[in-house]
């Protein structure tokens, strides 16, 4: 257990050059660090959302430069304007609707069953009359 202390330690060392000696700042200058990764991260996050729910470039490039510049507060904001859905689900709404639409055009065409929007009765449904004669 001591070996992998003393191990760490050595690793640890030119690293903690860059911070200070007081336990205070040193804990200071641990959590700017800790800000800067989740800017980072919500400005990755912003900038991968944008691109696939857009085309415009100028709709990116406000998104993300309002992340970088307000970080938490952009990120908000971004959140309330940004498109509700992906390119992907709006492809694939059109492509559903042009189905839909394509398959009662064909139902249309074909009036097999309706005639003047009437139903007919088929003969195999038909009722057989009962014959009253003695």
């Amino acid at each position: 257990m001591t070996f992998l202390s003393t191990f760490l330690q050595q690793f640890a060392q030119p690293w903690l050059l860059f911070l200070a000696e007081d336990p205070a700042l040193r804990l200071l200058q641990f959590g700017m660090l800790l800000v800067g990764v989740v800017v980072i991260f919500l400005v990755f996050f912003t900038t991968r959302d944008i691109l696939l729910r857009t085309h415009s470039f100028w709709y990116m490039f406000l998104s993300i430069v309002l992340v970088a510049a307000l970080p938490v507060v952009g990120f908000f904001l971004y959140l309330l304007i940004r498109p509700s859905r992906t390119n992907k689900e709006r492809d694939t709404e059109e492509l559903l609707t042009e189905i839909l639409v394509e398959v009662r055009q064909s139902q249309r065409r074909q009036p097999s069953d309706k005639k003047g929007g009437v139903v007919k009765k088929s003969k195999k449904n038909a009722t057989p009359k009962e014959n009253l004669s003695l």
